[in-house]
């Protein structure tokens, strides 16, 4: 930023040079000429004032001008006509020049915003893209087919497989229910967590922590998962162990669908117009109809089971046991 002493520095250098030329000029059209004018010269040192002076400043100078022009003016006849003439060209051209100067500033101020703005947004992009290939959880961006667009190196060295290999591929090779996740335009924006299982390029399979959320970008559906393999000892029920003859019923299937859209308790109460209790009371029977221990193990189920259901939205007609359960 240029400081106020640099400002009236150059301030006052310019009005320097303006006297000095409208000096000049006034000397040439006195003692050089009486037959031509050299009044029309008055308009370089006013549009050099106009850089820095005021409307009324600028008015005062052209003034001066019209005065020695007219005072050097070789003319005689209608000395006040043409006065006031002069006057009204010289303040014209100053504030012509003095707007133009003005909004050639406005659009450098601008330029200079943007450009701070994308030096923030050039810097916010690089710690984002060193954050993603620096940490240790696996994090991929996936396509509404379910391709894989990007994914870092801890991604690569999670499904074993090198990181131009995995691009393009179908996450369903490697886990097969983030495969099934809906999330098309129509579908809700989610943010949850689920366990499930998954396998290595190799054929290794393994137990997967998964958290993943959906949105769009230039229109079009994505979704981001951050993969993390859980030990051996926490990995829960395994999924062959669910039984898909189990008949839940419709409010078990809307506290289940609020479970896969991330939604909390409370949320799910105030969709239900219930207690908290009531649906914790229902997760319950979730966990022992199921056999799941966690939220994130009902995730997964939720999609095995509800599938398409989840992409448009679902109001729940409780039956009479429900009932029962939401009037507590």
């Amino acid at each position: 930023m240029i400081s106020e002493s640099v400002l009236a520095y150059r301030r006052s250098k310019i009005l320097i040079a303006a006297g000095a030329m409208i000096a000049v000029i006034a000397v040439l059209d006195w003692t050089i000429t009486k037959d031509i004018s050299l009044g029309f010269l008055y308009f370089f040192p006013i549009f050099l004032v106009a850089s820095c002076l005021k409307q009324w400043q600028i008015a005062v100078v052209a003034a001066i001008c019209a005065i020695l022009r007219q005072v050097t003016e070789p003319f005689d006849v209608l000395f006040f006509s043409r006065l006031f003439l002069a006057w009204g060209s010289f303040t014209a051209a100053g504030w012509l020049v003095r707007g133009v100067l003005a909004n050639f500033q406005k659009v450098k101020q601008q330029l200079l915003e943007i450009q701070a703005r994308d030096r923030l947004l050039k810097d916010s992009e690089e710690q984002l893209r060193v954050l993603i290939e620096t940490s240790s959880a696996a994090i991929l961006t996936l396509s509404q087919d379910g391709g894989v667009i990007q994914a870092n190196d801890a991604a690569s060295r999670l499904l074993g497989t090198e990181k131009d290999t995995l691009l393009g591929r179908n996450i369903g090779e490697y886990l097969d229910a983030l495969a099934r996740v809906p999330f098309t335009g129509s579908a809700p924006v989610f943010r949850t967590t689920m366990e499930c299982s998954a396998r290595r390029a190799n054929g290794e399979s393994f137990s997967a922590n998964v958290c993943f959320s959906s949105y769009e970008f230039s229109g079009e559906p994505r979704l981001t998962a951050i993969i993390t393999e859980n030990e051996p000892s926490v990995s829960g029920v395994p999924e062959d162990q669910v039984d898909a003859s189990v008949v839940l019923t419709n409010l078990e299937q809307t506290v289940l669908r609020g479970i896969f859209e991330g939604q909390s308790n409370k949320e799910i109460a105030a969709q239900l117009d219930s207690s908290e209790s009531a649906v914790k009371s229902t997760i319950q029977r979730l966990f022992t109809k199921l056999g799941a221990r966690t939220r994130s193990q009902l995730v997964r189920i939720a999609i095995e089971r509800l599938g398409n259901q989840l992409h448009t939205p679902q109001a729940a007609k409780a039956a009479a046991p429900d009932q029962k359960i939401l009037s507590q």
